[in-house]
């Protein structure tokens, strides 16, 4: 019932639509403001503009009247407001940002729109696009220059001539080579690093640098949900098909899109729909474009989804159901999203003869004691501007953690930018196998023992390698038909000893800090001893040291699952002359892993992802995002 985190005039407004609820549809409860921040006389407005434009120009003259306002995250840890502690929340943003996004690019204030939504409306990624237009030849070298320019991209120093040979190199589809040499990731990512494009040499200041880096991870997204599709096509009909869906389709098709591809929070002004905001907070809130028939939006007749598809099958059924009742409840998550300001804003649209009037959402906000109805500057003590940035809850999984212990850079551009690696044509193989011995080990916990001659028969069953041709195909089924027998061979005596197999295991190493994983597999050897096994294949070779640190925290997992401790870390390599290795759990190796992990969960927090001082051969010689990072040495 506690509310730490809005001021009492935000919750007592949330509490006030919350009410609107029929009771029998809504929790009992009545929030309480617990948290340090106050309410002043003017926090809170209900404004009405007479056009949309308008609109927009009192909102973005806000955020920069905010900025530099003194603001207390915690009790004695004041800062200035910076632009990332302002969101502006939409129904839709699709149909309602334009003004919002224009004015905000008027006047240089970087913005970020969460989703993949708008995101084909900036200079940078028009720019990007250009490339695929250029590989099928739509537009010439000089048009694309053009777009790289005006975008401003292009690094000091850089050679544009042999960046644009990687295009030309990559359209050759006379070459006749194999389908996954013309991959559209790869090229380009081939063409960043060609162009020098690195975070630290991008034309701008800091915050710009970063914001762009956002944007590009975000393209690597799109470029891998179409390849994902459409990898085996021909290649000159799949990159004429890309450019063609970047153009005509990708934009609708991620319109409203509530997914995101990583958690980077830049120094930038938030654009969300209310759905994308649940679970977040912001100093500052908009709620604009608060019409009749848009927030509510129009309850529609006839069949609906829920009537086809049942809510279990979707992640949040909330939002496609559209009765006024769940309509209120995203009301309720987009004003208690605030911590302290919260603007709530009206403009009619004049070509839309349904959207002319005040919702009746905005008619209640504006009816709140809380809420005032004439604008008003913000006074007190004005800071520098220091962007803080806010992450919750971070919940890491041991791939994402493996990369964070491995280079904390190259957890940056996977994770928070979203940069995707190309896709290989092997890819399935190695979880195809852990599948295999997964299934093995399990059967094995219900008395039922497998044999060396079902090796085919679960290969076959497990394999998934959908990017493989069928030569590849067949011969990674032999070699895994191979390696499960080997296994066999050499450790089938000890299957029957499994106590656990793919075991869940959450690890809490701090308040808001949580890893999430699976132990491939926990046995009891011989000795009486408990044996933590970690299957590597190829696929997932790495440095040792990462290695053990990833062990003992499965070996933390453990404890916290059962009480009690492992043994043994062993690391089982499945490939022909691959190396196992296995020692005791080192006690005060567990205690330093936990605060290892604490430190990578803080770091995150504080946006502290460094690159390797040097070049390093096992975890930059192994990378696929390393051209984004640093200039490979020479051969």
């Amino acid at each position: 019932d506690d509310n730490f985190r809005s001021s009492k005039g935000v919750v007592e407004l949330g509490r006030s639509v919350a009410e609107r609820i029929p009771s029998g549809e809504r929790l009992a409860k009545k929030m309480v403001a617990s948290g340090h921040q106050t309410w002043e006389r003017g926090d809170l407005l209900a404004l009405t503009f007479a056009s949309p434009e308008e609109e927009a120009r009192w909102i973005v003259d806000r955020i920069e009247h905010l900025r530099g306002v003194q603001f207390m995250d915690r009790p004695g840890a004041e800062r200035g407001l910076s632009w990332s502690d302002c969101a502006v929340l939409f129904r839709s943003v699709a149909r309602d940002s334009e003004p919002v996004v224009a004015e905000l690019r008027r006047r240089n204030i970087p913005f970020i729109v969460k989703g993949l939504n708008r995101l084909f409306d900036s200079p940078e990624i028009q720019a990007v696009v250009g490339l695929f237009r250029f590989v099928v030849r739509e537009i010439d070298a000089a048009q694309l220059r053009a777009l790289w320019d005006a975008a401003s991209l292009i690094p000091t120093g850089s050679d544009w001539t042999k960046a644009l040979k990687v295009l030309e190199t990559g359209r050759d589809f006379a070459a006749n080579k194999r389908h996954s040499v013309y991959n559209i990731q790869r090229l380009y990512l081939e063409f960043l690093e060609a162009l020098d494009m690195r975070e630290d040499s991008l034309p701008g200041d800091t915050t710009r640098r970063e914001l762009v880096f956002y944007q590009l991870g975000k393209f690597s997204q799109v470029i891998s949900d179409y390849e994902q599709i459409y990898f085996t096509t021909a290649p000159e009909k799949k990159y004429e098909g890309f450019a063609k869906w970047l153009e005509s389709q990708a934009p609708n098709f991620y319109a409203d899109a509530d997914s995101d591809v990583g958690y980077a929070t830049p120094d930038a002004v938030t654009i969300a729909t209310v759905h994308q905001a649940k679970g977040l907070q912001w100093p500052a809130v908009f709620l604009p474009a608060l019409r009749k028939n848009r927030f509510p939006a129009r309850v529609m007749g006839g069949v609906r989804l829920d009537h086809v598809v049942p809510d279990a099958a979707l992640a949040d059924p909330d939002r496609y159901r559209g009765t006024v009742e769940d309509e209120t409840r995203l009301l309720y998550v987009a004003v208690t999203r605030a911590q302290k300001y919260l603007y709530a804003t009206f403009a009619p649209m004049a070509d839309n003869k349904q959207q002319q009037k005040r919702s009746d959402f905005f008619e209640h906000i504006s009816k709140q004691q809380w809420v005032s109805t004439t604008p008003s500057l913000i006074g007190g003590v004005r800071v520098a501007p220091q962007a803080t940035i806010q992450t919750p809850k971070v919940t890491l999984s041991f791939s994402e953690l493996k990369y964070l212990f491995e280079c904390p850079y190259q957890f940056k551009l996977r994770f928070l930018y979203g940069f995707n690696a190309p896709i290989h044509e092997a890819l399935g193989y190695g979880k195809g196998l852990h599948d295999d011995l997964s299934e093995i080990h399990k059967r094995a916990l219900d008395g039922d023992v497998v044999t060396k001659d079902a090796a085919a028969a679960l290969v076959t069953r497990h394999m998934h390698v959908p990017f493989a041709y069928e030569k590849l195909r067949n011969q990674l089924r032999d070699a895994g038909i191979k390696t499960i027998e080997r296994y066999f061979d050499a450790h089938g005596a000890e299957i029957a000893n499994t106590e656990y197999s793919e075991q869940p295991i959450q690890v809490h190493v701090a308040p808001g800090i949580t890893v999430d994983g699976r132990i491939d597999l926990v046995r009891r050897l011989d000795t009486g001893e408990v044996a933590i096994v970690d299957f590597k294949s190829s696929e997932r070779v790495q440095a040792e040291n990462v290695t053990r640190d990833q062990l003992h925290v499965y070996a933390v997992g453990y404890q916290e699952l059962t009480g009690k401790s492992a043994d043994l870390i062993e690391v089982l390599n499945l490939d022909e002359k691959g190396r196992t290795t296995r020692e005791p759990v080192n006690a005060p190796l567990l205690n330093a892993v936990r605060d290892k992990i604490k430190g990578a969960g803080d770091a995150l927090r504080e946006n502290r992802m460094p690159r390797h001082k040097e070049w390093d051969k096992q975890s930059c010689g192994t990378c696929d995002l390393v051209g984004l990072c640093r200039k490979r040495p020479a051969s």
